[in-house]
């Protein structure tokens, strides 16, 4: 009879967790880096989710830990360009707890080490 019982708590402790586990929303850090030229008019603003935005200046980064959502996007603008890029896509980003962008002049570059960098990003203007 023990052991019923505990087989059975077992049984409900381990779907409990399994059930917990998925609906648990995961986090993902968000490195991004101003590397646009300082001899540029404009200032680099931008803000990811809803949150305010935000002034970065040169090599500034700006580091923030964000629900690993599908379709999280940050908005930029820059002088009299702008853009909207996913700052985290959980359907291409799979597996990354992290995600270095680096902003420069001709666009979004994105690294999971903060070292061989893609381009992901293009400004636009009107």
């Amino acid at each position: 009879m023990a052991f019923r019982n505990c087989f059975t708590f077992s049984l409900v402790f381990l779907s409990y967790f399994l059930i917990m586990s998925t609906l648990a929303k995961s986090n993902v850090v968000l490195d991004i880096e101003n590397n646009l030229p300082n001899d540029k008019p404009g200032l680099f603003k931008f803000r990811c989710g809803g949150d305010d935005w935000f002034n970065l200046r040169f090599g500034d980064h700006y580091i923030r830990t964000a629900p690993a959502d599908p379709d999280y996007e940050c908005n930029a603008i820059w002088g009299r360009w702008f853009t909207i890029w996913k700052a985290y896509d959980t359907n291409e980003f799979k597996g990354h707890d992290k995600v270095y962008w680096l902003v420069k002049e001709d666009g979004f570059y994105r690294s999971w080490e903060g070292s061989n960098w893609t381009h992901d990003g293009n400004w636009y203007t009107e």
